[in-house]
């Protein structure tokens, strides 16, 4: 009687055993973070030099092709965070005496550690002058005048953008990709692929740990303390010590969008010009599809502005 015990006990409950461990394998984070990364100042040491890696996706959508190798003749620092609206609004009112600060709602998230969104590029573009300066760095952007009020949508007319200088910038669409993925070939910097996740509330649950997506805010509806952005660095960060890469806000990059070209890259800065500059990430609003490491879009005119945010880079 107890041998027949014992086999109903393993007929019964080794499959769900089996699948447990299973399922545990396979969403574990394959982007623990590199205990040997260097932080200085809210940024974080991206070594890329003499490293490569393979940009775009043949499981995305049609700008992301050709899928191409990238590789770095130089490492970069990046923020650890998106820039928060906090550090935003102390930099640029010390820095633009018009400077106009962003109305920032409690419906989309508003605090010093949410988020800056309704960032324009030039927005963008003035903060990064303006954090060079306060650090005794090289500005990267010139420009002839400014054509607005700083922090309200403005545009810099005749911008040059000079990467030869130490100071402050938006990255380069290759190096926010390659940040992004952190030595991932996957769509996502945790270890999954898209299709069909999410499939499953455990996996809807999992991508909450990493991102703030449709999902766990947008879903939920104004009045609903989800609903919006979150506060920056809440979620797990990726094998390179960065938080919110995908996800919560859209992030600028310093390249006019454009298609990619074919064959090998070395240092790719995109095209020379162009009507629209690049975005990456995805944002609160999008379902997962568009928060894949190899997502790419534009500003198009009627983009909704708390969906805008950045994050710097700098190279020494």
């Amino acid at each position: 009687m107890k041998n027949i015990k014992i086999a109903y006990i393993l007929i019964v409950f080794l499959p769900l055993l089996l699948f447990l461990s299973c399922s545990k394998e396979e969403n574990d984070n394959p982007a623990d973070i590199d205990e040997g990364l260097v932080y200085s100042g809210g940024m974080v040491l991206v070594e890329a030099e003499n490293a490569g890696f393979q940009m775009g996706s043949e499981n995305g959508f049609a700008d992301e092709l050709p899928v191409h190798t990238v590789n770095f003749t130089y490492d970069f620092w990046m923020d650890t965070v998106e820039v928060t609206q906090g550090d935003y609004d102390d930099l640029m009112t010390v820095s633009y005496a018009d400077y106009l600060s962003p109305t920032w709602q409690t419906t989309y998230g508003a605090g010093d550690d949410y988020p800056a969104y309704s960032v324009f590029w030039g927005d963008a573009a003035l903060y990064c002058n303006a954090r060079s300066r306060a650090e005794g760095l090289d500005s990267v952007y010139t420009y002839s005048s400014i054509s607005g009020i700083p922090g309200s949508s403005c545009q810099l007319e005749d911008v040059v953008v000079d990467l030869t200088k130490n100071g402050f910038r938006l990255p380069t669409e290759a190096e926010w990709e390659y940040a992004c993925r952190a030595g991932t070939t996957s769509d996502f910097y945790w270890g999954r692929d898209c299709d069909p996740y999410p499939a499953s509330m455990m996996d809807s649950t999992e991508m909450g740990n990493f991102c703030v997506w449709y999902g766990e805010s947008w879903e939920y509806g104004t009045g609903n303390a989800n609903y919006g952005t979150h506060p920056v660095g809440t979620k797990e960060a990726n094998a390179y010590g960065l938080y919110d890469m995908s996800g919560n806000v859209y992030e600028w990059c310093n390249d006019w969008y454009g298609a990619y070209e074919t064959g090998p890259q070395t240092d790719p800065t995109g095209p020379a010009s162009g009507p629209w500059p690049c975005m990456r990430g995805g944002s609160w609003g999008n379902y997962a599809v568009y928060l894949r490491s190899s997502n790419r879009t534009f500003y198009p005119p009627a983009y909704d502005y708390y969906f805008l945010g950045f994050r710097c880079v700098r190279v020494d």
